[in-house]
């Protein structure tokens, strides 16, 4: 089970440590944030192993600028996503078009009535229909705050907008689900 970081000083020395060469310091803020990381980069990318080379890129960017973070109102979090997030675009403009299929969520356990796993499949399927016909931030807004319980203010500082401006990427990706659902 990943560390996690008892206090945002905690957090500050293992920053500030790994920022004077500490590879321990380093090492720890990869435990606690590489589950993240991956979690993110394989929304956007939908492939295993290409969201773990992804993963390891993103560190190994971080390594290589963690002198230059500097501890402000953004989440190391936040910055970790940004690198992910520019790493993921990237890939997806380099393989192709950039409208990979979302992952495949959990679907419900095996205690439920068949009936009610048929029910939930199909819900599930259609809603990745759904996200997966947006393009763009609007679909990664949606990805980000729906799926990976990112706040606005760190979407807003993975994708380098405002927070006014992925409220309404929000606001109208959720419009175009609604009016996509609604055919």
């Amino acid at each position: 089970m990943p560390r996690k970081a008892k206090t945002p000083q905690e957090e500050t020395e293992l920053i500030e440590k790994a920022a004077t060469g500490d590879k321990s310091a380093f090492g720890a803020l990869y435990k606690i944030y590489q589950p993240r990381v991956f979690r993110h980069i394989f929304f956007l990318v939908s492939n295993h192993h290409t969201a773990e080379d992804l993963t390891a890129q993103t560190f190994l960017q971080a390594l290589e600028a963690i002198h230059r973070y500097e501890i402000r109102n953004v989440p190391f979090l936040a910055w970790l996503l940004r690198i992910a997030y520019h790493l993921s675009v990237n890939h997806l403009r380099n393989r192709s078009n950039g409208t990979d299929p979302l992952p495949q969520r959990e679907l419900p356990n095996d205690q439920q009535l068949p009936e009610a796993i048929a029910e939930t499949s199909d819900e599930a399927r259609r809603a990745q229909e759904l996200v997966r016909g947006l393009k763009g931030d609007r679909r990664r807004v949606i990805v980000m705050f729906f799926l990976e319980d990112l706040s606005l203010s760190d979407i807003a500082s993975v994708l380098g907008k405002s927070i006014g401006a992925v409220r309404a990427l929000k606001c109208r990706a959720l419009q175009d689900l609604r009016q996509r659902a609604e055919s």
